[in-house]
């Protein structure tokens, strides 16, 4: 062997070789096994994220279907608002943010994220107002 290849292998960590010559791979190692680790990296993969993923898309799926008129729901966007309207045909939902102005704003169905108590929506600003000040003098 040429003298500047021999100087090149045993630069290599001595791990590599045994007596000068390199080694085989350990017993049991091979295509079959890269498969079988390749399978339980991806069925962690699916346990880890695509079955959580699913349970809340369930989740929100039924959360969206028993929306009803005079709910009070959270937007994606941050917008609080008691429900108006829906068109579930259509995938829209209308949502009454302002009383006083009678200000409604249309929105896609899928962008409700929460749907407050709903007996606290159906109830009057006053009377919610009432019901804080109960509940907050309750906790002094």
């Amino acid at each position: 062997m040429n003298v500047v290849l021999m100087d090149a292998l045993t630069a290599l960590p001595p791990v590599l070789f045994m007596d000068g010559e390199p080694t085989t791979a350990p017993a049991g190692s091979g295509p079959f096994q890269a498969v079988i680790l390749g399978f339980l990296v991806l069925l962690a993969l699916f346990f880890i994220f695509i079955l959580p993923a699913k349970k809340h898309d369930k989740q929100m799926q039924k959360m969206i279907k028993s929306i009803k008129v005079n709910d009070k729901v959270l937007t994606t966007g941050g917008v609080i608002g008691v429900v108006y309207s829906i068109d579930e045909a259509g995938g829209e939902i209308v949502l009454r943010v302002d009383d006083s102005n009678n200000v409604k704003v249309h929105f896609a169905i899928s962008s409700v994220y929460f749907v407050f108590d709903k007996e606290a929506a159906k109830k009057d600003p006053d009377e919610r107002r009432e019901t804080n000040r109960k509940s907050k003098s309750a906790k002094s």
